[in-house]
C-alpha cells in the first residue's frame, strides 16, 4: 500500500512525493483541520513549523494570505520572545473572495497548509531541514502575485530595519547593546558570573528574507504574474554587534540553491519518520459509525467542540498536540507553555489596556503581534507537561532544548544559592528566565531567608523548590528510555547531584531524618512540614539514582546516606481509610494545585502498578482541589485517575479538558484562555500524559498494559517504554485483539489488564442539594416571563432520532418510559420539579417545549448554586439566547430563540459530553 503525501498539483508543483505507509499514517489524516472559508481577520491563523521557526497562515476574503513569523529564539532586550515578521501575499483575481469554493487543511502527514480556492491551489510550507518558508501557488489561468512584509512598532516603539536587495527584501530587528542582563546578576549579587556566561539577549538579531524566482521588485514589493510560483522567505538570527553580518549571511544563505522537489522529498521523509514513531488512535465504539472520527475543524461559536466522537477528540487533540511540539521544539530555546512560537493576534471585546491592540469593524480588538498572555514567564507548574509525554512518543530529540534549558543554567543557580543562602548546591524555584534569573516571582523576586522555627507568611514561590527535583526525575526517565549513557553522565548526574546537594545543605535533621522546614506545598499550601512533592521527589530520584548505578563511587555512597534521612511521604486517615496528605503540617491555603497527589505523578511513588490503587483512589476523591479549572490548563486530575486504574474518570476527564476551546482565536486546539493563555500548551500536555498512561504504565519492574482503558473506546496505539522498547496493540470492542513488544524478550514483563466496562462512578453534573426548578433560579429570580408547555427529565442519555421524535410530537402530552424520572405539563414560575438526588447520579437529559416572551431571558431549568461550580443551568440569557451551564461548563448560542412561538429545546449531559437541540437539531 502507498500513500500520496500531497494533492498533485500542476506546474511547478509536481514537486509530490510519494511514501511508503502504515494505516497508522493514514489515519493521521483524519486529525487534519480542516476550514471551509477563509479567516475574517488575524485571530485566524493555522500553525506549521520546522521544530525552530514556525508561521501562522491565514487567508481572508479580500484576497491575501498572510505569514506571521516567528522563530524560536528571537529575544529582545528583555527576554520577550518577539515575532520576526509578517508577509502578505495579495492575489489577482481573488480567489477568496465570498461564494467561490475554498478549502484549507492542514496536512499533520508533511506539515503543509493546503488551499484550494476558485480553481487556484496553494501549499505553505516550513521545510523541515532548512531556515525556509514556502509559499507554492498555482493558477491554471494565471494570477497575479504582489509579496511584501508588513512591519509594525515593537512595544518598545522601535520598528525593524528594511532593505531591498535585487529582487528581494529583507527586515531584522536589531536588539543592539541593550540587556537586562547585567541588572539581573547584580540584582542576585553574582555579577562574576558575566565572565563565565554570555549575554543572553545583547545584539540578538533577527529577521527574514522574502525572494522569488517568478517575482521582480518593484514599488516595494515583489510583484509578477504567472501560472506557478514558489515564494521563498528565508529566516535567521544571530548575535553580533554588527547588523551587517547578518545582512550578509541571509544573503548568503537565500542564495543557496534551491531544489524544489529534492527538498519536498527530505521534508516528507523527515515527517514521515516523525509519525511512524508512535501514535494514539482511539474512537468510541458505542456511537454509530458514521459519526465516530468525524471532527470539526474549529470550535462553536460558544468556544466549546462539540463532536459525538469523544474518544476522537481526544485523539486528535493528542495527536495535533505532538504535531506543534514537533513544529517548534528543535531550536536553541524550550518551547513556552503560554503559546510556544505559535502566539497570535486574539479577539478581545477591548483594548483592556494593550497600547498597540487593533480595533476592528464588528466592535471587537485584534491584540499586538508580539502580544503573550502571561508574559515572558517560563513557569515551571506548566512547563513540564509539554515535556514529559515525549518520552513515551519516542520524541527524544525534542526534549533537548528543555534539558539544556535548566542543565545550561546549573553554574549559575550555584552561584545564586551560595550568594543568597550561602551553602553549595542549586535551587530553582518557579519562573526561571533564560539568563538564569526570577525576576518574576513576587515579593521581590528572591525567597526570603527565614530560619528553621522562625515565623513565615509565605508567598505563591517563596519555598517552591520542587522544579529542580522533577527536571532531575524527567532526566532519570529519559537516560532510561533511551540508554544513553553520555546524557546520564554527562548531565544527569551533575544536575543531580547539585539539586540534591541543595537539600542536604539547606535543611536541618530532626531525630535523624530531614525537615523540610521551612517549604511549602507547589503553590498551594504556603506554610508546611515535609511538603508530599519535596519528599516524594528525593524518595523517588534517590531511589533511581541509586537502582541505575548513576555517578561515581562517592556520588552513591552520598546518595545512600541521604536517602536513610529522607521521612516517610506525609499520610493521613479520612473517614478510616489512608490518603496522601499535602504535608506533614500544612495552612494558608492559596492556589488550585493539589500537591498530596505529587507522590503519585510525577514521582511515582504510588499508582495501581505498585499496588496501591486504593490509595490514590482515595486521595482523589478527597483532594484539596476536584475538577479545578474545570479539567483544564496544568491539572493533572486525568493522570492521576490513570495510576488509580479509574478508566472511566481519566476518560470523561480528557474528554471535557479536550472540548474547551476559545472563542478568541479559530484553531481549536490552542485551549482557552484563563486561568493561562491562549494558545496554552500545557493543557494539552497534561491530557497527552494522562491519555498514554491509561494504556501503559511501568512501575514494579513490570510494564501494564491498558491499566486504565475504558471499554468503549477502541484504538490502535504504539509508545515508547524504558529500555529502548516500543509497545503496541490494538483495542476493539471492549478486547484486546493483539499486542506486541519489543525486544520480544521483555514480554514476560507485561502485566495485561482488561478493558474496564461500565461508566463514570460520578454525577455528569456536580451535585448540589437544590431542588430542580422551572422557570426560576433556586431563590425564585430570574423568572422565565413567556409560558413553559412541559419539561422532562431523564435517567442517562437519550438519542438524536429520540430528540427529534420529541421536537415533533405532542407537546401537551405527557412522556412516558422507563427512563423518565418525571413530565410535567405548564409548570409555573418557580414550581419544584418532584426529583430525588439518584436521579442525578449519572447521566441525564431533559427536555422542555418554551414559548418565550419578546424581551426573554429567564430560567428554563435550575439546579445551581449562585457563583459556584455546581449543578446545571438552562435559561434564555442574553435576550433571546440560549445558555446552558453544566459546572463549570458554559455553552452560549446566541439569538436563538424566537418570540412568541412554540420551540422545542433539549439538553443530553454525559460524562464528556454535553449536546444542545433546538426544534430536533443540534446546535452543539
Amino acid at each position: 500500500m502507498r500513500f500520496e503525501a500531497v494533492i498533485i498539483f500542476t506546474g511547478l508543483l509536481l514537486s509530490t512525493y510519494t511514501m511508503g505507509s502504515s494505516a497508522a499514517m493514514e489515519r493521521i489524516n483524519r486529525y487534519n483541520v480542516v476550514w471551509n472559508s477563509p479567516s475574517r481577520d488575524a485571530s485566524g491563523v493555522m500553525p506549521i513549523g520546522n521544530g525552530d521557526i514556525g508561521a501562522g497562515v491565514y487567508a481572508i476574503e479580500n484576497g491575501d494570505l498572510y505569514l506571521l513569523l516567528s522563530k524560536n529564539d528571537a529575544f529582545n532586550y528583555s527576554g520577550e520572545i518577539y515575532k520576526t515578521g509578517k508577509v502578505r501575499i495579495s492575489l489577482n483575481p481573488n480567489p477568496f473572495k465570498t461564494g467561490k469554493p475554498f478549502k484549507q487543511t492542514l496536512d499533520l502527514v508533511t506539515e503543509s497548509i493546503i488551499i484550494e480556492a476558485d480553481g487556484v491551489k496553494i501549499r505553505v510550507w516550513v521545510d523541515a531541514n532548512n531556515p525556509t518558508y514556502h509559499v507554492e501557488i498555482n493558477a491554471p489561468s494565471g494570477v497575479s502575485v504582489n509579496a511584501r512584509p508588513e512591519l509594525w512598532k515593537r512595544y518598545d516603539d522601535t520598528k525593524d530595519v528594511r532593505m531591498e536587495g535585487k529582487d528581494n527584501i529583507l527586515w531584522y530587528f536589531p536588539v543592539g547593546n541593550r540587556s537586562v542582563y547585567a541588572d539581573d546578576l547584580k540584582f542576585y549579587h553574582v555579577e562574576e558570573m558575566a565572565a563565565k556566561h554570555a549575554d543572553f539577549y545583547k545584539y540578538n538579531t533577527f529577521g527574514n528574507l522574502l525572494e522569488s524566482p517568478a517575482l521582480t521588485l518593484k514599488d516595494g514589493a515583489l510583484i509578477g504574474k504567472a501560472k506557478d510560483f514558489d515564494i521563498r522567505i528565508h529566516a535567521l538570527r544571530m548575535q553580533n554587534p554588527d547588523p551587517s553580518v547578518w545582512v550578509q549571511t541571509i544573503q548568503k544563505q537565500a542564495a543557496k540553491k534551491i531544489d524544489l522537489n529534492q527538498d519536498w522529498k527530505q521534508h516528507c521523509n523527515w515527517w514521515s519518520e516523525f509519525w511512524n514513531k508512535s501514535w494514539i488512535m482511539a474512537t468510541d465504539n458505542t456511537i454509530p459509525r458514521e459519526t465516530r472520527e468525524k471532527l470539526m475543524g474549529e470550535p462553536s461559536s460558544s468556544g466549546n467542540r462539540s463532536e459525538d466522537d469523544g474518544a476522537g477528540l481526544v485523539s486528535q487533540s493528542y495527536n495535533v498536540f505532538r504535531f506543534l511540539m514537533a513544529c517548534q521544539s528543535r531550536g536553541r530555546n524550550q518551547v513556552k507553555f503560554n503559546g510556544g512560537i505559535f502566539t497570535q493576534q486574539l479577539l478581545v471585546d477591548s483594548g483592556n489596556g494593550r497600547p498597540a491592540a487593533t480595533k476592528l469593524e464588528n466592535g471587537k480588538w485584534l491584540t499586538h503581534e508580539d502580544d503573550r498572555l502571561w508574559g515572558r514567564r517560563y513557569t515551571y507548574q506548566n512547563q513540564r507537561h509539554l515535556y514529559w509525554p515525549l518520552l513515551a512518543s519516542g520524541d527524544f530529540e525534542l526534549m533537548q532544548p528543555f534539558f539544556n534549558y535548566y542543565y545550561n543554567l546549573l553554574d549559575m543557580r550555584k552561584a545564586i544559592t551560595k550568594a543568597w543562602f550561602g551553602h553549595d548546591g542549586a535551587y530553582y524555584r518557579e519562573n526561571i528566565e533564560p539568563d538564569g534569573a526570577e525576576r518574576d516571582c513576587d515579593n521581590g523576586g528572591k525567597p526570603p531567608k527565614t530560619k528553621p522555627g522562625e515565623k513565615y507568611e509565605g508567598w505563591y514561590h517563596d519555598y517552591y523548590f520542587t522544579c529542580g527535583l522533577e527536571t532531575t526525575a524527567m532526566m532519570i526517565d529519559y537516560a532510561n528510555f533511551t540508554g544513553d549513557k553520555s546524557f546520564r553522565d554527562k548531565k544527569l548526574v551533575p544536575f543531580a547531584r547539585e539539586i540534591l546537594s541543595f537539600y542536604d545543605h539547606h535543611y536541618q535533621r530532626v531525630d535523624g531524618k530531614l525537615r523540610l522546614d521551612p517549604a511549602q506545598v507547589i503553590e498551594t499550601w504556603w506554610i508546611a512540614v515535609n511538603p508530599a512533592p519535596d519528599v516524594a521527589g528525593l524518595r523517588f530520584c534517590l531511589d533511581e539514582l541509586l537502582e541505575m548505578k548513576a555517578g561515581t563511587a562517592d556520588d552513591q555512597a552520598n546518595w545512600r546516606k541521604f536517602r536513610a534521612e529522607i521521612p516517610e511521604i506525609p499520610t493521613h486517615i479520612i473517614n478510616g481509610k489512608q490518603a496522601i496528605a499535602p504535608a506533614d503540617k500544612y495552612e494558608k491555603k492559596s492556589n488550585a494545585e493539589n500537591g498530596e497527589l505529587y507522590p503519585v505523578f510525577p514521582f511515582r511513588c504510588y499508582g495501581v502498578g505498585l499496588g496501591s490503587a486504593d490509595i490514590v483512589t482515595w486521595t482523589m476523591k478527597n483532594r484539596t482541589f476536584v475538577d479545578a479549572m474545570g479539567s483544564a490548563c496544568w491539572t493533572q486530575d486525568q493522570i492521576d485517575w490513570a495510576f488509580a486504574g479509574n478508566a472511566s474518570e481519566a476518560s470523561d476527564g480528557l474528554v471535557r479538558r479536550f472540548r474547551t476551546a476559545s472563542t478568541m482565536c479559530r484553531f481549536p486546539m490552542y485551549g482557552k484562555e484563563g486561568p493561562d493563555s491562549c494558545p496554552d500548551f500545557d493543557h494539552f500536555g497534561s491530557g497527552s500524559t494522562a491519555f498514554q498512561r491509561m494504556l501503559v504504565q511501568e512501575a514494579g519492574g513490570k510494564i501494564h498494559l491498558l491499566p486504565a482503558w475504558p471499554a468503549d473506546w477502541d484504538v490502535d496505539f504504539k509508545l515508547h517504554i524504558s529500555g529502548g522498547g516500543i509497545i503496541s496493540g490494538t483495542v476493539k470492542d471492549g478486547k484486546l485483539l493483539k499486542w506486541d513488544i519489543q525486544p520480544s524478550d521483555r514480554k514476560k514483563d507485561v502485566v495485561v489488564y482488561q478493558p474496564q466496562k461500565g461508566g463514570s462512578s460520578g454525577p455528569a453534573i456536580p451535585s448540589n442539594t437544590h431542588p430542580l426548578h422551572a422557570g426560576s433560579d433556586s431563590v425564585g429570580g430570574s423568572h422565565f416571563q413567556g409560558k413553559i408547555g412541559r419539561v422532562t427529565m431523564f435517567r442517562d442519555k437519550i438519542s438524536a432520532s429520540r430528540v427529534s421524535e420529541l421536537a415533533s410530537g405532542d407537546r401537551i402530552k405527557q412522556v412516558t418510559g422507563k427512563d423518565v424520572v418525571g413530565s410535567w405539563l405548564n409548570p409555573n414560575a418557580g414550581d419544584k420539579l418532584d426529583t430525588k438526588p439518584e436521579d442525578f447520579n449519572g447521566a441525564v437529559s431533559f427536555e422542555a417545549w418554551i414559548q418565550p416572551d419578546e424581551n426573554e431571558t429567564g430560567r428554563i431549568l435550575d439546579k445551581i448554586t449562585v457563583g459556584v461550580d455546581d449543578g446545571i443551568l438552562l435559561d434564555a440569557w442574553p435576550m433571546l439566547s440560549l445558555r446552558l451551564i453544566v459546572g463549570s461548563q458554559t455553552r452560549n448560542f446566541a439569538n436563538v430563540l424566537k418570540p412568541g412561538v412554540w420551540q422545542h429545546v433539549a439538553v443530553v449531559i454525559t460524562h464528556g459530553t454535553v449536546s444542545v437541540y433546538l426544534d430536533g437539531q443540534r446546535l452543539m
